[in-house]
């Protein structure tokens, strides 16, 4: 097996460079823009920005604090990188001690963290009627609670190996499918098709039951559990479970690493794991006003356009063009995207402890 593909090797593979060039000389104006309530601190102002670690994610992040700073000679923005995994809790522990000076005052948060953070009191609400670009992000994207506001998103649909399955798997219903039996496998309290099958037989998030209940009268369908992304890919490709549900993106390396691998959107709409910007509870007034301007411009097309291309995500901005080889994949077709499931990630971060002992209990037991 060839290397997997990193996510700088898939931009090359995509000529994702020539995108990012656009991004950064499209003509696009360098004038500072407005701010969202008309009128920008004029004094100093520094914010700290949390940026995912690893890989190219924080390219655009870095990009944009530079131009940003370029043309708001007041303003310093400072660069925390980590994982939410181990930058949460820092944060939430600095809200404890220090609740008026936070550890960073916005950010990058995957969907867990932004529910747990709801939880935890975490964020501002963003004013979104004083931020120009919302008009133009897909109501998917857009939040009730107004806490955050998406900047991207992953998916997660039908992954399977094109040696042995033909044709394509094109519905959720396949996992349960009685041709596949014994050829399924899923990561380790891999809550998502529990959901599926619980939302398809009268249930849903707030209602799992059904869908435990279904998932522990299928559990044959089930071949292996795996615990790593190296051992999913080995059963994948090696044959030893040829089907099951995963990101798009981790499916799109996998394959660019030379696996027979596929991502399918299942007709009933792909579940949308988004990214989110948050501003965090804490900030003084003016650092409120530049996060909040800060996280307008990040919405708009030029940057929205980098930000999808480096992180290999569907863009939020309506108005973003993607790459040719991008723009053909199907995961980012705009009739996936119009599909997209949407999920309550504060219903899942209260009840996922729950949720692992019933995957203990009814799935994993029953195999």
């Amino acid at each position: 097996m060839a290397k997997q593909l990193t996510r700088r090797d898939f931009l090359i593979m995509t000529s994702a460079a020539a995108a990012l060039a656009a991004c950064g000389g499209t003509g696009a104006s360098r004038a500072a823009s407005p701010s969202p309530g008309g009128k920008l601190p004029k004094g100093p102002v520094t914010v700290t920005m949390f940026v995912f670690l690893g890989g190219d994610l924080g390219k655009m992040p870095k990009a944009f604090a530079q131009d940003y700073m370029s043309r708001h000679r007041n303003v310093k923005i400072e660069i925390y990188e980590d994982s939410n995994t181990v930058g949460y809790p820092k944060m939430l522990a600095a809200k404890q001690t220090t609740p008026n000076q936070p550890l960073v005052n916005f950010g990058f948060f995957n969907a867990q963290t932004t529910a747990q953070g709801i939880l935890d009191g975490m964020w501002n609400r963003l004013d979104y009627d004083a931020m120009s670009n919302v008009k133009d992000v897909l109501p998917i994207f857009r939040r009730e609670d107004r806490y955050g506001i998406g900047v991207g998103s992953d998916q997660l649909g039908l992954v399977y190996n094109t040696r042995l399955i033909s044709p394509a798997p094109t519905s959720w219903t396949d996992l349960w499918d009685s041709k596949y039996k014994g050829k399924v496998t899923f990561f380790d309290y891999y809550w998502y098709p529990v959901y599926i099958a619980a939302k398809m037989n009268g249930g849903g998030l707030q209602n799992m039951q059904p869908g435990w209940d279904f998932w522990k009268a299928h559990a044959k369908q089930i071949r292996t559990i795996v615990t790593s992304n190296p051992q999913y890919l080995d059963v994948l490709s090696n044959g030893t479970a040829p089907l099951t549900s995963y990101f798009n993106g981790t499916a799109l390396q996998w394959k660019g690493g030379g696996a027979p691998l596929e991502y399918v959107p299942p007709r009933e709409g792909a579940i949308s794991v988004p990214v989110y910007l948050q501003s965090v509870q804490g900030n003084t007034n003016d650092q409120n006003e530049v996060v909040t301007d800060i996280i307008n411009q990040m919405l708009s097309p030029k940057w929205n356009q980098q930000w999808a291309v480096t992180s290999v995500e569907v863009p939020t901005n309506q108005k973003v063009q993607l790459p040719d080889a991008m723009r053909s994949l199907p995961a980012f077709q705009r009739a996936t995207v119009e599909k997209l499931q949407t999920v309550d990630w504060t219903v899942v971060a209260r009840n996922n402890a729950d949720w692992r002992q019933k995957w203990d209990q009814d799935i994993k037991a029953n195999i």
